[in-house]
């Protein structure tokens, strides 16, 4: 099958790629920047130049792949959200909206948009419960979140109108190695790589934060199985997330490195998420459970280990 992953080349995107590949599709990687993709073309997949904000890239990519499927991943992050709203809103809210349109006019069957949690309000507006796929509730903190909120909409409005599938992900803070410059969870490469090269790292995070988190590479496996399932029961899913805290990721880090030197800013802002974050429907439907920061983190310590030539450790239990 031919699948198109826009921001096949970012931190999710490359884990998506890889799992298409292997699985033996063809996956193209649209990106604006195709030298970032090479590595992605050296797996198996094909790297094409092209820029989400301009309708007529995308069409042309779509149209001369052949493709069967789209995984939309390309976004603007928060912190660059935040700064560069009218960039925010191109990217964002256009991009999507190309994507959509291209899909239509060319008759792909699926298109499956990477939302966040983001586009739910904080955690106390839904009190102590898990929030739900189903929650009514959507006051999002950030344009990140707020264009997340808006392309749903325009999700929905496109296959009630034309019939296409735009199924919804609603993911959790993803965490792993790979997220060392972008991101709200940019802090687990750093303390990480700290730990690693035996340096002191200071961390923009209180350390009782409390999070839904999933390790990069559930998340991708979460997205592909989406993409190639025959038929889905629900138009939107959450990834969910195991909730913890900075410093229960850094005392997990502590048993495979104990002189682990790493301070938290007590007075960071809190972040605007939910961090209970119920994902049953979706593990149900795809039969997959997602690992513990236990398990993800010490995923992360061994693929940047890996990166430097050292052998892995094993689970200390």
């Amino acid at each position: 099958m031919h699948i198109l992953v826009t921001g096949g080349s970012g931190f999710v995107g490359q884990r998506v790629v890889d799992r298409l590949v292997e699985r033996g599709h063809q996956a193209i990687v649209m990106s604006r920047r195709p030298a970032a993709a090479s590595n992605e073309e050296h797996m198996g997949a094909r790297a094409v130049a092209g820029d989400v904000r301009v309708f007529s890239d995308v069409m042309k990519i779509v149209e001369e792949h052949e493709v069967e499927r789209i995984i939309h991943v390309a976004y603007t992050l928060t912190a660059e959200g935040e700064a560069n709203p009218l960039h925010a809103l191109q990217v964002n809210a256009l991009g999507a909206g190309n994507v959509f349109e291209a899909a239509r006019l060319a008759g792909v069957r699926r298109v499956l948009f990477c939302s966040s949690i983001a586009a739910y309000a904080p955690q106390e507006y839904y009190g102590d419960r898990p929030v739900t796929e189903d929650e009514v509730v959507m006051r999002p903190s950030s344009i990140y979140g707020a264009t997340k909120v808006l392309n749903e909409f325009m999700a929905s409005r496109f296959e009630m109108r034309y019939g296409i599938e735009i199924p919804t992900v609603r993911i959790s803070a993803v965490y792993g190695a790979g997220r060392a410059k972008r991101g709200v969870t940019a802090w687990t490469s750093i303390m990480v790589s700290g730990a690693i090269h035996n340096e002191k790292t200071h961390i923009k995070m209180r350390p009782d934060q409390l999070a839904s988190f999933i390790y990069v590479d559930d998340a991708a496996e979460q997205l592909v199985r989406l993409t190639l399932s025959d038929s889905l029961n629900h138009r939107v899913y959450n990834s969910g997330g195991h909730t913890a805290t900075p410093a229960q990721f850094a005392a997990i880090l502590r048993k495979y490195y104990p002189d682990l030197q790493v301070h938290f800013d007590v007075n960071a802002a809190q972040w605007p998420y939910p961090h209970l974050v119920d994902g049953t429907r979706l593990e149900k439907e795809i039969n997959f459970k997602i690992m513990s920061p236990e398990h993800g983190l010490l995923a992360q310590i061994n693929e940047e280990r890996l990166l430097l030539g050292q052998q892995p450790v094993n689970p200390i239990e």
